[in-house]
């Protein structure tokens, strides 16, 4: 990908690897490729849509930018304008205390606010705990006001901010979620799956309040799901994902009009819709699919001294309609098909 000077963050190669045990003494017998050299740059104020079915690994690739879970390589440049015009690769920070000033820079809305906040704590102690720890607002009553006015402009009253998370909704729980990532003024927001757990007409309200936050905080959006609708509805490009690889990475409303590689045609045609005709295509390819997802992905389980060379062919191959004797044989590069538009398939125009 060419060099964009717009870039807030640039992803290189980026490999997350889950080590593989059995046995009552939990013998490591392999490692599996959770995220296998995924490269991406977002702009600043952007919106990447990160979209794939269960188990692809977006949230893998999400806390691996967080650095929730540690890498296994690659590198991710952050161009933040202390760090001068080359950046900083955050996986070569060794440095707790360096790395405490990342945490500052990305934050993260994680899936489930039911398990993301802390039951025992009422709303505004779950916002004001952030300020805390990084001692912004050292007087009482500065980070208070702080705190009630950001749940105001997330739509949690004064009121109710003294309230417990079992006393609210789940589209509110995840409302102060949003609050708390909000709260250090971050540049880069990580949202793992937001909506997901929420009502259609409540997912319609946070993320459009989400949209009302970029816009107002300059904020740039890394944002998970597997809900393509939803994907079109806040994404400025798409990155297609599977079983840790990107198969395609477009602009959203090029992406939706026409998909080149394969794996996205299929994830658009399973979008369920009131048109028989539709629901009939899907359930044919379902039908159809010579191997589960699981069985499919068992084949990327290497052994330690096997790891990085392994795979070196197309992980969608077995379920592909396109395939040809060279998918077997050799791994397909994220190549730019035309302009802005990049997909890994040796027969993307076919």
């Amino acid at each position: 990908m060419a060099p964009d000077k717009n870039a807030i963050l640039e992803a290189s190669g980026i490999k997350t690897y889950f080590p593989m045990r059995r046995g009552l003494f939990q013998k490591l017998y392999g490692y599996k490729k959770a995220v296998d050299g995924v490269n991406f740059k977002i702009a600043r104020g952007e919106t990447l849509g990160i979209v794939g079915e269960s188990g692809c690994g977006k949230s893998t690739l999400g806390k691996t930018i967080m650095r929730l879970i540690e890498p296994a390589g690659g590198s991710l440049i952050y161009h933040g304008s202390e760090y001068g015009p080359g950046g900083i690769d955050f996986f070569q920070i060794k440095s707790r205390a360096e790395l405490f000033k990342y945490r500052r820079k990305f934050q993260m809305i994680f899936q489930d606010p039911n398990l993301s906040l802390d039951p025992k704590w009422r709303a505004n102690q779950i916002v004001e705990e952030p300020l805390i720890v990084h001692d912004i607002y050292p007087r009482k009553n500065e980070r208070r006001e702080f705190v009630y006015g950001l749940l105001e402009k997330v739509g949690i009253s004064a009121e109710m901010a003294q309230r417990y998370p079992h006393e609210f909704s789940g589209g509110q729980k995840q409302r102060i979620g949003i609050a708390r990532a909000l709260a250090l003024n971050p540049e880069i927001i990580i949202a793992d799956e937001p909506v997901s757990a929420l009502d259609v007409s409540v997912q319609a309200q946070v993320l459009n309040l989400m949209r009302d936050l970029q816009a107002e905080f300059g904020l740039t959006y890394i944002f998970i799901s597997h809900n393509l609708a939803v994907i079109n509805h806040i994404s400025d490009r798409v990155m297609v994902l599977y079983m840790g690889r990107v198969m395609e990475l477009a602009p959203g409303g090029l992406f939706f009009n026409k998909q080149y590689h394969p794996y996205s045609k299929l994830l658009k045609d399973s979008i369920l819709t009131f048109d028989e005709k539709s629901r009939e295509n899907f359930l044919k390819k379902f039908e159809n699919n010579e191997l589960t997802h699981k069985e499919v992905s068992d084949l990327s389980v290497a052994d330690i001294n096997e790891v990085e060379s392994s795979g070196n062919y197309c992980y969608f191959s077995p379920r592909c309609d396109f395939k040809t004797d060279i998918c077997l044989k050799e791994r397909p590069a994220l190549k730019e098909v035309t302009a802005g538009r990049f997909a890994a398939c040796h027969n993307c125009l076919n």
